[in-house]
């Protein structure tokens, strides 16, 4: 009789074990973070891009004169004089004056004018990060390629990269110029840049702080003091992402689905414990 309590509470674990095991359950696999990376806006060199200008033509008017035709004067009646009476004055008559006919001037013809188009200095940027994924206490490096795309020589070349709050700056380099860091900027002195020629940048930083959106692009402005061909090819960004979470153990489908199958088998092992016990007792 001192056993029927402990019988009855094994009995009711077990089953409460095997109710738990065997209800319907949703696995609701873990969602990893997506990788933030926001991918360069403006990487590419564009074409070669020449500015045409209007060609001013001047129209040619010929004023064609019309025919000078010559028109004979008016006959002129002859009227016979009266006879002349003794003590009259006799009236002479006036001859007529008639009009010459005066050629008009032709207009000299003008040459037609074209003007040649101006051949401009484009200086463009482009961007990159390596590794593109920035953990807090690693080194990563920005590279700047600079290049003159346009038909004449640039004049005046400044570089000038600002690094987020995130980054620390570690070393600048350049292959020609004059290298100036204040803070987070880099500024590079160029000066001249021919056509066709291009000049590296490298810029080394430490990662401090995760990189969030929008605040982890990374701004790069080229400037000249000519004339530039095409403005839209003067900046270039790049975003740095941050690491995958790491999926914390027993998250997964899988994990999920240990558990219930072991209560189940736990409780059975119960229920048949506690009838043994039963048989025992009566016998």
């Amino acid at each position: 009789m001192k056993a029927a309590p402990g019988r009855a509470l094994l009995l009711l674990i077990g089953i409460l074990l095997v109710g738990w095991g065997l209800l319907p359950r949703q696995s609701m696999p873990a969602v990893a973070a997506p990788l933030l990376l926001i991918t360069e806006t403006a990487t590419g060199e564009p074409p070669t891009r020449t500015p045409e200008l209007p060609t001013a033509t001047i129209p040619l008017e010929t004023a064609t004169p019309p025919p000078a035709t010559a028109t004979p004067p008016p006959a002129t009646p002859t009227t016979p004089p009266p006879p002349e009476e003794e003590g009259q004055p006799r009236d002479t008559p006036t001859p007529t004056a008639t009009p010459t006919a005066t050629p008009t001037a032709t207009p000299t013809a003008t040459a037609t004018l074209t003007p040649t188009p101006a051949v401009l200095a484009d200086p463009a940027i482009s961007k990159s990060v390596d590794p593109r994924v920035g953990a807090v206490g690693a080194n990563v490096t920005y590279t700047i390629v600079v290049s003159n795309i346009g038909g004449s020589v640039a004049t005046g070349v400044v570089v000038e990269d600002t690094l987020p709050a995130f980054l620390a700056i570690v070393s600048a380099t350049a292959d020609r110029g004059e290298i100036t860091v204040s803070g987070n900027t880099v500024r590079v002195s160029i000066g001249e840049l021919a056509p066709g020629e291009t000049i590296a940048v490298r810029v080394v930083a430490r990662v401090t702080q995760a990189p969030r959106p929008p605040n982890n692009q990374n701004l790069a402005i080229v400037s000249s003091d000519i004339p530039d061909a095409n403005l839209d090819n003067n900046q270039a960004s790049v975003a740095l992402g941050s690491p995958l979470p790491v999926s914390l153990p027993g998250t997964s489908s899988t994990g999920a689905g240990v558990l219930p199958a072991l209560a189940t088998v736990l409780g059975l092992m119960l229920i048949a414990g506690s009838l043994l016990v039963r048989r025992r007792v009566r016998r």
